[in-house]
């Protein structure tokens, strides 16, 4: 269960995404996660939670990284 307001996960996400990434085709690519286009954006809080466990810490582990 997530500790994000509704949409909170997505907005993370997207954040990230472009803050550390660049967007989300760079973000996938880095990853190695194989969706293009349109696919990623109902792919990526799939591939995220796979990766990452879940999206709190896939938020955490990029915050960590900033400090």
């Amino acid at each position: 269960m997530s500790d994000f307001e509704p949409g909170g996960d997505a907005k993370a996400i997207s954040r990230i995404a472009s803050v550390r990434y660049g967007g989300f085709a760079a973000m996938f690519e880095k990853h190695g996660w194989a969706e293009r286009g349109s696919d990623m954006m109902r792919k990526v809080q799939t591939r995220v939670e796979e990766h990452y466990g879940s999206i709190a810490v896939f938020v955490d582990h990029h915050n960590k990284a900033d400090k």
